[in-house]
């Protein structure tokens, strides 16, 4: 395993070792003695067990010696592990009286004795810079060149040693500059490196030795997680959710993030878990699954899938129709073979196929197969062109999916088949949502639960204010995501 190991300084990294006590340097004074330092020389030590209270504001005479209280944590954290092969350190070098200008340097040496030679340094802020620019809006937390300079930092380092682990011990510096470094980490290390960040906490006030510990969870990272996949829930990117929270999945205190795996399940057309509570997910109805997905598709912006979606929903309130009245037979020989379990049987020259090949026969629904202890099995043809209306016209006498059937017509079903066989260009989705607004499957707003149509189809299906759907389901996973209390 290639470990990069990545720090940052400020203050109290590096501290005097004084008749064996270490001590920090007071921090208004902390770059005039760093200089002072640097032309005097010294030597560095492990640190010391005993600490003093009092910053020193002046170096004692004779020789200096140092110590590293933050960075010997870190590097304690590796015992019986792999060693960092390399080490980036990010420092300040200001002319500013307070600036730890020499941490950076020191921690490299410190470094090399400890046995890592590939260290480099970045420096975040040098001269009079300021790390913040509150007069420009984009620069008030942290300017725009320092984040550039932390980014390039990273991928030349990234790109020399290639990770496969990295870890942050952002140990000193500025707080809003290491929270964009130990982001971006993260981000340069997507698909290639595991990240663990370290705490080491600070000791000045302890009696005890600095000590690296694993990254402890913030309840702030589940609320942002949270807020981040209910405003992706809300505009109807269900994976867009999982993917944001996906990494607390296995936090026993995030028990929440269930609610969010069960919608990716449902996005993803994949078995819903056993433990789903929230019916509509599992709704018998597969047209009321469909029209959600149509929904949220259009909530998403997802043109090509409500495209999809729309016609599938058709196909699959025809089917939730004839799942009503027949059944399909067992037998894995005969899967596409069905009997008739209520109502009457197909028959007559609009139902019944008469097997002489003509256009109009090819219209007929059902085809007599096979008769298996006085029991009619029927091959059931659902294409368009004729099948499919008849058997909702004449079969399930479903007046609001025959409506639905006519919207559709020959020139929407084609664009279902441009979106699965050709590239969805801008042109063609474009006039796709003209098409289907007209057809008044999908309203001006680009909804597709608020028309008529789509309510009429659910309706006959015994759907209950199919309107409120999508609203229903939303409003259920916000009082899920709101008030999941933190588990012991």
């Amino acid at each position: 395993m290639t470990t990069l190991l990545i720090l940052t300084v400020g203050q109290s990294d590096v501290q005097l070792v004084i008749d064996g006590v270490r001590h920090e340097i007071e921090p208004k004074m902390c770059g005039v003695l760093h200089d002072e330092i640097e032309r005097r020389g010294y030597r560095l030590v492990d640190v010391p067990a005993h600490k003093n209270r009092q910053r020193k504001e002046a170096l004692p005479e004779g020789d200096l010696t140092l110590c590293t209280p933050k960075l010997d944590a870190a590097l304690r954290y590796f015992e019986g592990k792999s060693s960092p092969a390399a080490a980036l350190i990010f420092d300040t070098r200001r002319t500013l009286r307070s600036d730890p200008r020499l941490a950076g340097a020191v921690l490299e040496r410190r470094l090399n004795e400890r046995g890592v030679q590939v260290v480099s340094r970045h420096a975040l802020l040098t001269g009079e810079d300021l790390l913040e620019d509150p007069d420009d809006p984009q620069d008030a937390v942290v300017r725009r060149e320092v984040v550039q300079g932390v980014a390039q930092a990273l991928a030349r380092n990234f790109a020399k040693i290639t990770p496969d682990n990295v870890v942050v011990a952002t140990t000193g510096g500025l707080d809003a500059a290491n929270t964009v470094i130990e982001e971006l980490v993260r981000l340069y290390a997507v698909g290639s490196a595991s990240v663990q960040v370290l705490e080491v906490p600070d000791g000045a006030f302890a009696a005890q030795d600095d000590r690296a510990v694993p990254e402890r969870f913030n309840p702030a990272a589940g609320f942002r997680a949270r807020w981040q996949a209910l405003s992706l829930i809300e505009g109807g990117n269900l994976l867009g959710a999982w993917g944001a929270v996906s990494h607390l999945a296995d936090e026993s205190s995030q028990e929440w993030t269930t609610v969010v795996d069960w919608l990716r399940h449902f996005a993803s057309s994949l078995p819903i878990p056993e433990g789903c509570d929230i019916n509509v997910l599992k709704h018998p109805r597969m047209a009321l699954r469909a029209a959600l997905r149509v929904e949220l598709g259009l909530r998403a912006g997802d043109v090509p899938r409500a495209i999809h979606g729309t016609v599938a929903f058709f196909e699959a309130a025809l089917w939730d129709g004839l799942n009503d009245r027949v059944q399909r037979s067992g037998d894995p020989e005969r899967r596409r073979y069905f009997r008739i379990k209520s109502g009457e049987a197909p028959s007559g020259d609009k139902l019944l196929r008469q097997g002489d090949g003509s256009d109009e026969d090819r219209k007929r629904p059902f085809e007599r197969k096979d008769t298996i202890d006085e029991v009619v099995w029927y091959w059931i043809y659902d294409g368009d062109g004729g099948p499919a209306a008849r058997l909702a016209k004449r079969f399930l006498k479903h007046n609001g999916l025959v409506a639905f059937d006519k919207a559709l017509g020959s020139g929407i079903r084609a664009l279902r088949n441009d979106v699965a066989h050709n590239e969805p260009t801008p042109e063609l989705m474009d006039d796709a949502r003209t098409q289907m607004r007209r057809a008044q499957l999908w309203s001006d707003e680009d909804t597709f639960l608020s028309q008529p149509l789509v309510q009429a189809v659910l309706r006959e299906l015994g759907v209950q204010s199919p309107e409120r759907l999508c609203e229903d389901l939303i409003s259920t996973v916000r009082s899920r995501l709101l008030d999941h209390r933190l588990q012991r």
